[in-house]
């Protein structure tokens, strides 16, 4: 059975623009509905959804397409940086989380509906139901992948391998359907009957022997 549910969640980015970086808090709303009856994987989605938000998007900074050029100077402080096809606002983010948490929840839950507002919104909440145009996300990008991080992949002519990959699995977030099932067979072999071969000596007296 689809059950239908609501998070809220509340967390801290920066904003680029040209004069420098600002700090805004942003507030979301998300109306969900399941799409599995497995409980295992509910627990699991809901965990994905809150890693988006708060290890990907929380403590960010946010750039829009045209200020991609400025993302590696804070990436070589230590910044987690996080590109959008437009300019950084309140809708764009808003569809961003949208697209990106249908894509990892994988149809296990589905974000139905989404509201966002930010401290510096002026109190203007963005709506976002499913149907919806989603404008320059019907793009392909990081929004419609279904791995942890909210950034495009390198380059494929690039062959370099990280061993240290984020990966819903090195988080212990993959699918409960998703794991091997490990089958121990143990064997027991019968064991064979030793047998005393240590020889008895056996005295026989008889009654009626004759001295």
């Amino acid at each position: 059975m689809n059950v239908r549910l609501g998070y809220s969640a509340t967390f801290t980015a920066g904003v680029y623009f040209e004069s420098g970086v600002v700090m805004n808090t942003y507030s979301a709303d998300f109306q969900l509905i399941t799409k599995t009856d497995d409980t295992v994987d509910q627990n699991i989605a809901m965990e994905r959804l809150k890693y988006i938000v708060y290890e990907q998007f929380g403590d960010s900074i946010l750039f829009g397409s045209e200020d991609k050029k400025h993302t590696t100077g804070y990436q070589s402080l230590g910044f987690r940086t996080i590109v959008m096809p437009e300019q950084a606002a309140d809708q764009i983010i808003g569809l961003a989380l949208f697209e990106k948490l249908n894509s990892v929840l994988e149809d296990n839950i589905e974000v139905i509906d989404i509201s966002i507002r930010s401290g510096l919104g002026g109190g203007v909440s963005y709506l976002h139901a499913e149907g919806e145009h989603v404008g320059p996300f019907e793009n392909a990008g990081w929004w419609k992948d279904s791995g942890p991080m909210c950034v495009d992949k390198a380059n494929k002519k690039k062959k370099v391998v990280s061993l240290n990959d984020t990966t819903w699995k090195s988080l212990d977030l993959e699918w409960g359907s998703d794991e091997e099932e490990i089958v121990v067979e143990i064997k027991l072999e019968k064991q064979p009957e030793q047998v005393d071969n240590i020889s008895e000596n056996v005295v026989e007296f008889k009654p009626n022997d004759k001295k």
